[in-house]
């Protein structure tokens, strides 16, 4: 069977096209941008005082601050005036109690006269939680009795009486003061113990006139209990007795912080609380020298 010529090259030429148009290369898409993420929002961090350049930390317990405690010691007397009672705390916390010797009146119209003596020893300091707390042991407390007058004769008429291991119980609750600077807010005071029973307690004078000094000692004490608590209390919550503490505290605790900081305390160089706060009864302070 015979095909014409041109009928090929019809075909030939459809399949040429064909091929042509199957062969044609589009050029590609550009790329779509793509979005940039939107910032959220942040709550800025709050500064970390501590963490600051430059700034220093430094903890020093409040019983160091107060002042060494070896020294601090409570006298108890009223032999020679109502001032010799006196007591020394801490820096700035020391004073003087008027305590008014005992008189007891005989039914004959004489009297006998009852005065104190004696000194504690060093406190023992602990922390009771958030208050520091003072114990003032004082191994003897002596009874010194005296009859008519303060002769030799007045002063062996009548047996002297003790009260052993009488206890003062101090606390301190400390807290800052305006510039931040360590103080204390408040004081509580506890006196315990009791006169120790005398061998002979009952004198008589004059035949029918009895003096028991074991009660009459007793009934002084539980009088110098609450003279001493409150004595004390009051001389350590004046204003001035205030204002001299606190004025040796900022000396003491500026030294420290500058000598933590290597600088001479005895420069003009000051201190900036950053911030301060007690923890327990620690002094934690932030601050930058200046």
């Amino acid at each position: 069977m015979r095909i014409s010529r041109s009928l090929i090259g019809i075909t030939a030429g459809l399949i040429f096209s064909n091929s042509l148009a199957m062969a044609q290369v589009f050029p590609p898409r550009q790329p779509q941008p793509t979005p940039a993420p939107v910032p959220v929002p942040t709550q800025p961090a709050m500064p970390s005082v501590g963490g600051a350049p430059g700034t220093l930390t430094k903890s020093t317990p409040f019983a160091v601050i107060i002042g060494d405690p070896t020294k601090a010691f409570i006298q108890i007397g009223n032999m020679r005036s109502p001032l010799d009672t006196n007591f020394a705390l801490g820096r700035g916390l020391a004073g003087r109690i008027a305590l008014d010797k005992y008189t007891h009146e005989l039914g004959s119209g004489q009297k006998a006269y009852i005065h104190l003596t004696g000194v504690s020893n060093p406190p023992i300091v602990t922390t009771e939680g958030a208050e520091l707390r003072y114990q003032f042991v004082i191994p003897t407390l002596q009874f010194k009795t005296y009859y008519k007058d303060y002769s030799g004769e007045g002063d062996s008429a009548l047996g002297d009486l003790v009260a052993e291991k009488v206890l003062v119980d101090l606390f301190v609750l400390p807290t800052l003061d305006q510039r931040r600077f360590p103080t204390f807010h408040s004081i509580r005071i506890a006196v315990t113990g009791s006169v120790k029973e005398a061998e002979k307690c009952t004198y008589f004078f004059d035949i029918i006139f009895p003096v028991n000094i074991c009660k009459a000692a007793s009934n002084y004490f539980n009088q110098i209990q609450p003279a001493l608590e409150n004595g004390i209390r009051e001389v350590l919550l004046q204003p001035q007795t205030r204002a001299q503490f606190e004025q040796q505290i900022y000396q003491f605790v500026r030294a420290d912080l500058l000598s933590k900081a290597g600088i001479n305390p005895m420069s003009p160089a000051q201190v900036e609380i950053l911030q301060a706060e007690f923890r327990g009864t620690d002094y934690v302070v932030n601050y930058v020298p200046r």
